[in-house]
């Protein structure tokens, strides 16, 4: 199972990309995993996005909003439509991690998750996770529940993807316009 993070953090390194590698750390012994910060631009991560298996897209939340770097990668990564030769996010298992300073923007997923979900047909599991600034030590490490409810949305995601391998129906669900 390969199975990438999206950094959406404007500066990568931080807090958004700890929260990713506590997802990652879910996932079943022998997974793939590699983690792409996307604050130098999206051209890597569109080359990785094709052959994988599942993602995650994390982002920091400002002003209820999900930051630049992860909508730059939303207007480039292909959906298989108009001609585009690939979409590799449809029909893949997807989670989300969001961070930020308060609870505030916990909704700030939602927009994500509708994009991902309708306009990618990517499989987006729920809840996501959301970390404020309370969630992490003064190292930047996930603090429990955070831990734990990011382990098992790693979990999650790694029985999805086993679950959509099997499925050629899933798997199939394209965009409709």
């Amino acid at each position: 199972m390969r199975v990438l993070g999206f950094d959406g953090s404007p500066t990568g390194g931080g807090k958004t990309e700890a929260a990713i590698r506590a997802v990652l750390s879910g996932l079943p012994d022998g997974s793939s995993t590699e983690v792409i910060p996307l604050a130098s631009g999206p051209e890597e991560a569109l080359e990785a996005a094709e052959g994988a298996d599942a993602f995650i897209f994390g982002s920091p939340i400002y002003r209820a909003s999900y930051a630049a770097p992860m909508k730059t990668l939303l207007d480039r990564l292909p959906r298989g439509m108009w001609g585009e030769q690939s979409a590799p996010i449809g029909g893949r298992a997807v989670v989300l991690v969001g961070t930020g300073a308060s609870w505030h923007h916990f909704l700030g997923l939602d927009p994500l998750r509708s994009i991902l979900a309708g306009f990618f047909a990517a499989h987006v599991l729920p809840p996501g996770l959301y970390v404020p600034a309370e969630g992490f030590d003064d190292e930047g490490r996930l603090r429990e529940p955070f831990a734990e409810l990011a382990a098992r949305q790693g979990a999650a995601l790694g029985e999805l993807t086993e679950a959509l391998a099997g499925s050629p129906a899933l798997r199939l669900l394209k965009p409709q316009a």
